[in-house]
């Protein structure tokens, strides 16, 4: 028994409320909780089933909207049928998946109701999916085991027995090896749900048949969830949740589920409520919450523009009072945006909605700050902190450590000097998470988490003010909550958030109007900023004077023709005392502002600063009338004044690190540096220590350059003997991309948590070899070489750089598209009108391509890609779709690279939407870049022009450049008709890199090659064809007339008078000429039930015994024609190496007479095989087809009519295994395009027939789920 007491589990750290003051507000004001507040959650998705969601403290339902702003789950329904009653009263319809739908005893004034199909995989979170195709798996397993043992073990036997027939012994061996290959490219298709839609005269209703069973009668005919409020869970294995909305007056069902589990751990921060456990409420567990997902599922979680445009809509036009946004990605530009613009105009500005977001988890470099966090003044940007309390509820650490914000907690400032971070709050909590994770509660941490847990403070304050019926707008919210925020002595001057301050300050100046006012700062350098900012050496290296303007923003008018603020921006002047924080900011003792404001100087002297620190300051702006209640305004003022490297070196030596120390370095990278050489050797300093994980962020600012390929690293020190203080140093090396001439921060982080102390040597090694005209390494460009050779000057501008060795290499073909339709249409007013009333537009491009192997691509859209947030488009989004319309991938604003398995057509359908109809008509011709796998190839390099023609390999071979020299080199491709890949054409790219240093990251530069018209054989001598004759020529024109002939009697029809005219004569004039007889042999397969040789093998007994005689008569006629033997002597003879014009002729007749001949066997052995059966023709087909054999090649795995007449003689023979191997053969080897799709869907209802005849009921409902999927019968999905 341990003599240590057992205390109670600090519960209040499981939900951080009491350091917020979150706790003592409720105690002081119990009704004012969030009540009466909606906050709206922007993430993956809500559960309404997870614990504490289901109602308000004061009894209210806890989710009142749930909306998929993304289109995951929506289906098309504009398939309209009617019901069908049985005698008994049983409603029912045919489900577009094939299946009977009961109906229920629903109200359906109309009778019609519309249909549509939905993967359950395209619904499920990606954590879902994984965890129930593995429980499905083992049920798999066990059926699949069971079908393979029965199969090994009937073969096993018959190998025992003496009298064997190999055939019989093929087949069992056939079932064998078809169950292991069809077990080796098993892909669970998961359930699949019909869906039906109809109108009950009041309202649109939606019914889902979760169980597969076609029974809908035991199922909620489900509504728009805001209207009643209801949800639906699909199956007791899944657990998942699921509500609807219908849109477009039926024609679309949304089924809105989850992305993930973020977003109901986010609303259980912010307004969980668990009356049997107040201790785990969130922290406004009186709040109604709004679930609006925008990420999307079938991008993993991924939010694109569609969903947030669709979610900031909806704050505005449905008035939400506080909307929290854990979610973001680095951005190229820190404001602008199509999202950022309609969140701050019209949510925030007009509807007075409050907007807090998450700092981002990217540091904890300065300036790591991502995106929507700080792109706008009125949002209200949360960074993540941790608290005594959470460490020890949560954490379960060793011993407690110092309280400060998450080592990856993004800080600012943004990259325009804005100050970015405007309060921390608690970074973690263990809370509500969906039912689908089994779990109650769960940890969670990240700005994701602190986000929520201010805007829940900021609801308690909501709650207030309306209680107490006061006036507000989200500026006065923002306002009080950053004045009143507690020093964590954060070098911006961040403070941590507290509740009774801000409501005490709100209390206080109640009465004041510009705490309704956010103000405008405009940094005039460099364009237009919202700070100063100086990082680079030139700019910290003088003094500077810099212009700034500062304006108050009002409110926005909702209505301008009944303006609400011209008023009170015609009353508004106030006198402003500026005081700078700090000796080395210099500005003007007074400014008057009025509502159009006013500009002045700062004076910055950055030059006494010292090097290799941030400094931080800021100008405030105190009302001289009122300077109580803090400044009206902050201008951030930072400075970065780098260390300039001693010959590309720096070294920092014996720096100590105990928990959570971060320390920074900033260095000014050397002009032409490419790479960077970091290293670091570590080491306990005098006693033992405990071992503990380190960060290392590398950060440099390019302008208009996100930071999605940051320089991050994580790795433990002090692990094993290395917290011997006596053992050897432990060296981490890393190798990372530079930009020559800027800043580069070097963010060495022991972790929040990591305990013990640790000692420190950090170095930097900087290398480049440049090319003149500019450093384009790190993506920042492309070399573009020459058709035939390239000269390239290169210098080593850092340090000399010793075995060099230049390689250019290419993986990447690049071919060009551009769109074969673009098409502009209006969006549906229900989801896609803009609060300003204008409906958005979408642009529909469509890119054919053709792809000739399995290979890997990645789509590009250079011109609208590889931004976000920052997007001037409201949104992108494409689709890759097979032939067949099956959804192969998905693609975003970002480059991925994408798996095709298959060869064949693809249609790549790309959807740009904006309410801006002209910027869509300038998209109209937007191209696609398709890079896809290509084998290696190797440019050569030389040092001399001469070399080039007068060498057979390279003569550029490892070498030294020293500091600042010059060399020169060329590089050329390689020669001759096959020096590139076949499938590379004139007019595509070829993409690789140029590296001088191998293995480095950032010793390459990226190279692209633009393919000129390729080489092609000479033909220099002149044809010796032999004029031929008149009577050849007579001949020739004999041909040529019946041909035509012929090819207009294909036109008529057959019962017409001009058909059997015309073949009355043609008959006459051509009796038993082949091409006749071949006619009339199409003929006749054409004239029988099955109209083609393909479907009358397909379904038996399509072709009569008659139909097929009168085939194999006029097959056997032309068969008669040729002497076979003579052929088959001909063909049996070596072929001459050069053969004369005569011999060539005859070759060329023989060739024509033997394609005659096979298609006349052939065409004998599909009519036989068309009537065979196990009693009647076996011997006949059997020796047509072994005369067929004869002579063509089995090419069943390329021809679909050789494949069915194999499968019916081994079907026929009771051989189902042998028929379902070729099956799969040709399978294997078809590719997927416009001609072939309609032959392969034919080959999937084959394999599907020989399975159910195997009675492989598993295998059988499989292909058949699949075939589904494969063939989608609602046509291409809706984006």
């Amino acid at each position: 028994m341990s003599s240590k007491p057992i205390q109670e589990y600090p519960v209040h750290g499981l939900m951080p409320k009491q350091d917020t003051q979150a706790a003592s507000f409720i105690k002081k004001f119990p009704k004012y909780d969030g009540r009466d507040t909606v906050i709206a959650i922007l993430d993956t998705g809500v559960d309404p089933g997870a614990a504490g969601m289901q109602v308000t403290t004061d009894g209210k339902p806890k989710m009142i909207d749930i909306v998929d702003c993304t289109g995951g789950g929506d289906v098309e329904t504009t398939k309209i049928v009617k019901a069908t009653t049985t005698e008994d009263g049983v409603k029912s319809i045919e489900g577009l998946s094939g299946r009977k739908l009961i109906l229920g005893d629903w109200t359906n004034p109309s009778n019609e109701y519309r249909i549509g199909l939905k993967r359950a995989y395209e619904l499920f979170p990606n954590d879902l999916k994984s965890r129930i195709k593995s429980e499905r798996r083992q049920n798999y397993i066990k059926k699949q085991s069971h079908l393979l043992s029965e199969a090994q073990t009937r073969l096993a036997e018959y190998i025992k027995k003496e009298d064997k027939d190999e055939t019989e012994k093929a087949e069992l061996e056939a079932r064998v090896e078809a169950l292991k290959d069809l077990n080796q490219n098993y892909e669970d298709p998961g359930i699949i749900f019909d869906c039906v839609v109809f109108f009950d005269g009041k309202d649109w209703r939606a019914v889902i048949d979760i169980n597969e069973d076609g029974d809908l009668r035991e199922q909620p005919c489900l509504t728009d969830y805001r209207k009643e409020l209801k949800y639906h869970t699909f199956g007791k294995a899944d657990l998942l949740n699921f509500s609807v909305n219908i849109y477009n007056n039926g024609d679309i069902l949304s089924i809105v589920t989850l992305a993930g589990s973020h977003g109901t751990h986010v609303a259980g921060i912010t307004a969980a409520n668990f009356p049997d456990e107040p201790a785990l409420n969130g922290v406004a567990p009186g709040a109604q919450i709004v679930s609006l997902r925008i990420g999307d599922s079938r991008l993993g979680s991924m939010e694109t523009g569609p969903g947030l445009t669709r979610a900031a809509t909806h704050l505005a036009m449905h008035k939400v009072d506080l909307a929290n946004m854990s979610y973001g990605e680095s951005s190229s530009l820190p404001t602008d945006g199509h999202f950022i613009k309609l969140l701050a105009n019209e949510a925030i500005g007009k509807s007075g909605c409050i907007f807090v977001t998450s700092a981002g988890n990217d540091g904890p470099c300065y300036s790591s700050i991502g995106a929507p966090a700080g792109m706008d003044e009125s949002f209200i940007t949360v960074g993540a902190y941790v608290k005594h309390a959470q460490m020890q509820a949560e954490y379960a650490l060793l011993e407690s450590v110092t309280e400060r914000p998450y080592t990856w907690s993004s800080r600012g400032p943004s990259s325009d000097g804005y100050h970015g971070v405007d309060i921390y709050a608690p970074g973690s909590a263990i809370t509500s998470v969906p039912v689908y994770v089994l779990n109650k509660l769960d940890l969670k941490n990240g700005t994701s988490m602190s986000s929520p847990n201010a805007c829940g403070c900021i609801a308690l304050l909501v709650s207030a003010l309306k209680a107490e019926k006061q006036e507000y707008t989200p500026y006065r919210l923002k306002n009080a909550v950053v004045q009143t925020g507690k020093s964590v002595e954060d070098p911006l001057g961040v403070g941590f958030i507290q509740v009774d301050k801000a409501w005490e300050y709100l209390d206080n100046y109640k009465e004041s109007k510009d705490l309704d006012l956010l103000f405008k700062v405009t940094v005039q350098k460099g364009g237009n900023k919202r700070g100063v900012y100086l990082r680079e050496l030139d700019e910290v290296s003088q003094i500077q004077y810099i212009t700034t303007k500062v304006q108050p923003n009002f409110m926005g008018e909702s209505d301008p023709e009944s303006p609400k603020y011209n008023q009170a921006k015609f009353d508004y002047d106030v006198r402003v005392a500026l005081v700078s924080t700090d000796s080395w900011i210099t500005v003007p003792d007074y400014v008057y502002l009025h509502s159009s404001g006013n500009a002045f100087q700062i004076k910055v002297d950055p030059t006494a600063l010292s090097e290799s620190k941030f400094h931080f300051g800021q100008v405030l702006g105190y009302d001289t009338s009122a300077p109580e209640r803090g400044p009206l305004f902050r201008i951030p003022v930072s400075v970065v004044k780098p260390t300039s490297p001693s010959q590309g070196y720096i070294q920092y030596k014996n720096v100590e690190y105990g928990p959570g120390d971060i320390i920074r370095r900033f260095v000014q990278v050397p002009e032409g540096a490419t790479s960077c050489d970091l290293t670091i050797k570590a080491r306990a300093p005098g006693t033992d220590t405990a071992p503990a994980r380190f960060m290392l962020h590398l950060l440099q600012l390019v302008p208009q350059q996100n930071h999605k390929d940051k320089h991050t690293y994580t790795f433990m020190l002090g692990s094993g003997s290395y917290g011997d203080p006596h053992s050897d140093e432990q060296v981490i090396k890393k190798s990372f991309s530079v930009r020559g001439g800027l800043n580069l921060e070097v963010c060495l982080a022991q972790f929040w948590s990591g305990l013990g102390r640790h000692a420190i040597d950090l170095s930097l090694s900087f290398h480049g070899v440049q090319i003149t005209g500019g450093n384009l390494a790190n993506g920042q460009g492309m070399i573009r070489l020459e058709p035939q050779l390239t000269r390239l000057d290169i210098s080593s501008p850092v340090r000399r750089e010793d075995n060099l060795n230049v390689n250019v290499a290419f993986k990447k073909l690049r071919k060009y598209y551009r769109p074969t339709q673009a098409e502009i249409t209006p969006m549906s007013p229900d989801r896609d009108l803009l609060p300003s009333t204008r409906l958005m537009y979408q642009l529909i491009l469509t890119y054919n391509i053709k792809i000739d192997a399995a290979t890997v691509i990645t789509a590009r859209f250079p011109t609208i890609m590889n931004q976000l947030y920052e997007h001037f488009l409201a949104g992108v989004f494409g689709i890759i779709y097979d032939t067949n319309k099956k959804v192969v991938s998905y693609l975003d604003v970002f480059d991925h690279d994408l798996n095709l398995s298959q060869k064949g057509d693809y249609t790549i359908m790309l959807q740009l939407s904006t309410e801006n109809e002209s910027a869509l008509e300038k998209l109209k011709d937007t191209i696609l870049e398709l890079d896809s796998d290509l084998k290696t190839v190797n440019f050569k390099t030389f040092q001399k022009i001469a070399d080039a023609y007068t060498k057979n390999a390279s003569t550029l071979s490892k070498f030294a450049l020293e500091r600042k020299d010059l060399k020169v080199f060329y590089v050329a491709p390689p020669t001759g008709k096959d020096a590139l890949p076949k499938e590379v054409k004139a007019g595509d790219a070829l993409v690789g890199s140029l590296t001088f240093m191998s293995g480095i990251d950032g010793g390459q530069y990226n190279v692209l090659y633009t393919v000129p018209p390729l080489l092609t054989e000479s033909n220099s001598s002149k044809s010796d064809e032999k004029k031929p004759t008149d009577e050849e020529l007579d001949q020739k024109l004999k041909d040529a007339t019946r041909d035509l002939q012929l090819s207009y009697l294909k036109k008529f029809t057959a019962d017409s008078a001009a058909y059997k005219e015309l073949l009355s004569n043609i008959e006459a004039s051509y009796p038993n000429d082949i091409a006749l007889l071949e006619f009339k042999m199409n003929a006749l397969w054409t004239a029988s039930a099955g109209k083609s040789s393909v479907d009358n093998l397909l379904k038996p007994g399509q072709l009569t015994e008659s139909e097929a005689n009168e085939i194999i008569k006029t097959a056997d006629s032309i068969l008669a024609k040729f002497d076979q033997r003579e052929l088959l002597e001909f063909y049996g003879r070596k072929k001459p190496e050069d053969e004369s014009t005569e011999e060539k002729e005859k070759r060329k007749e023989n060739d024509n007479n033997k394609k005659q001949l096979v298609n006349a066997l052939k065409n004998k052995v599909m009519a036989y095989a068309a009537i065979l059966d196990k009693e009647k023709h076996r011997e006949e087909f059997d020796v047509a087809y072994k005369e067929l054999q004869q002579w063509s090649s089995d090419d069943s795995s390329s021809n679909l009519a050789s494949l069915l007449v194999k499968v019916k003689s081994e079907r026929e023979a009771g051989h189902l295994g042998l028929a379902l191997k070729v099956v799969q053969k040709y399978l294997s080897d078809a590719s997927l395009t416009t001609e072939t799709k309609q032959d392969v869907g034919k080959v999937w209802s084959v394999r599907n027939d020989l399975l159910k005849e195997l009675e492989w009921s598993l295998w059988a409902e499989y292909d058949s789920k699949w075939n589904l999927i494969r063939q989608p019968p609602y046509g291409y999905a809706l984006f």
